[in-house]
This record gives structure tokens, sequence and C-alpha cells, in this order.
């Protein structure tokens, strides 16, 4: 194994499709040495505001304290709280990505697709998610794939992991592992909460019209790199009405020429 690395990748859902009209599948990755200067810089702005862990939940309510040292009430001090945080997203790790699904327009295809997908959108844009990081990550590299620790999720996430590490082009060798983890003890998947909070944000307001607060800290975090910045990736698929059938169905088409393959 000499010579690989290991990317690690921590992602996040954002939103129920069952009482939310967008969804969202959202982290962030970069390498194992690049998490051990990420986490102190994480760890400094939680103590400096008096944290226990970040929460977007929580962040993103502007009317009650963001923590004990700094309680950041009201819009333009929350947004100046939250700056740092999206900036150290950007200085220590990689990449940013996500998928973003419009909960309606999904509902609204053909029962086809959600036989493929089930009716929660939340599995497609797991493998999007899952793909992208694929494509992110060099020929040699190890993939560990962490996700925020929830029941209901966990199993069927597994499930579709073993498929695409058996039958896609590349992946057996490069991923190496999923788990399933406490938010409150891992940064990573702190970073992830946020990014797919600030997605979902962002998707309404395309699709739905629905104006929110922090738009500026989703332009800070999306922005073309520039130097002294780590990042030097951010994905984001906005998959809504327009361009729907179409990932859905190229989704799908990959995955019968990826077995197809594996036949052979």
């Amino acid at each position: 194994m000499a010579g690989y690395t290991t990317v690690n990748a921590f992602f996040d859902e954002s939103g129920k499709f069952r009482d939310h009209d967008v969804i969202c599948f959202g982290g962030v990755a970069s390498y194992s040495e690049d998490l051990v200067r990420f986490s102190k810089e994480w760890g400094r702005l939680l103590h400096v505001n008096g944290m226990r862990e970040f929460t977007a939940k929580n962040a993103f309510n502007y009317r009650r304290p963001l923590g004990t040292r700094n309680k950041a009430i009201g819009v333009k001090k929350r947004i100046a709280a939250l700056r740092p945080f999206v900036q150290c997203i950007r200085t220590g790790l990689s990449a940013v990505t996500g998928v973003t699904v419009d909960v309606p327009a999904f509902n609204g295809l053909p029962s086809k697709v959600h036989e493929v997908y089930a009716r929660d959108p939340i599995f497609m844009a797991f493998l999007r998610a899952l793909l992208h990081v694929l494509d992110f990550a060099p020929q040699n590299d190890r993939i560990s794939f962490i996700c925020d620790d929830e029941e209901q999720m966990a199993i069927p996430f597994y499930r579709l992991f073993r498929k695409v590490k058996k039958i896609w082009p590349g992946a057996r060798k490069k991923l190496a592992a999923i788990s399933f983890a406490d938010d409150s003890v891992l940064f990573g998947l702190q970073a992830a909460d946020f990014v797919s909070g600030l997605m979902r944000l962002e998707a309404g307001r395309l699709w739905f019209k629905k104006p929110y607060h922090y738009r500026s800290l989703f332009k800070q975090l999306s922005k073309n790199p520039v130097r002294g910045e780590r990042i030097w990736q951010c994905d984001i698929a906005f998959v809504g009405k327009k361009n729907l059938l179409d990932v859905t169905a190229g989704l799908k088409e990959k995955w019968v020429n990826a077995i197809s393959e594996e036949k052979k």
C-alpha cells in the first residue's frame, strides 16, 4: 500500500423529503494530512465562540446565542461570526461538493424512476455524491466515506455503497471504507452539516423564491479559489425541474453500463 493516500469525504443530509421542498446531501473532502490543521482551526473557532459543537440548525438561528463567548445575536453579527468557519473550510480542505434535489419535482417523476431510486431522493443524491468523490480522487488514492450517524439511513447507504464498490469501474480499489459517526466529535461532519445547510437554502431561493439571510456565506463558500486557500473544487449539483429527468436517466444509464461491464 506504499504510496497510497487517503481521501476523507464527510457528508451530511439537510432536510427530509417528507416535510421539505428541498433536500441536500452535501459535504467536504480532503486528504488525511489536511485534517489535522483543519481540525485545530475548527476547534479554535468553537472555543473562541464558546460552542460545544457546530450545528447548522443552531448556527442559522440568529435570535439565539451562537455560543457562550460570542452571542452574535442578529443577522449581521451572526454572519460575521460564521464567516471564519467558511474560511476554515476553504483554507483547510480540498473540496466542497453536494447535491440538492427539488422534492416536488422528484415526486412527480414517472414511477419507473422511483423503482430505481425509491421514493426518497436522498438515495439518488447519495449515489451522485459518491460517484463524484470517485471522480475527484486520483486513481491510486483510497477513499474513506464518512456519513452522519442516522440509523434510518445507515443500512440503505451501506448497501448502495457496497453495490457501487462491487460493480463500478475502479471503485473496488478506490473505495476503502464507509462509516457512520457522531457529528459532535468529528469536525469534518460539522463542516458537512454547515455546507449542506447552505446549499439547501440556496436551492430554496433558486427554485421556490425563498429568501434567506446567509447568501453571502454561500457566495463565500462557492467562489473561485484564491491564493492561500487549499480548496480547489466546489461542485454543487442543483437537480430541479429542468434537469431532474436528465440527471436520473444519466445515472441510471451509467449504472446499467457498469453492471454490463462487470458481467463481461
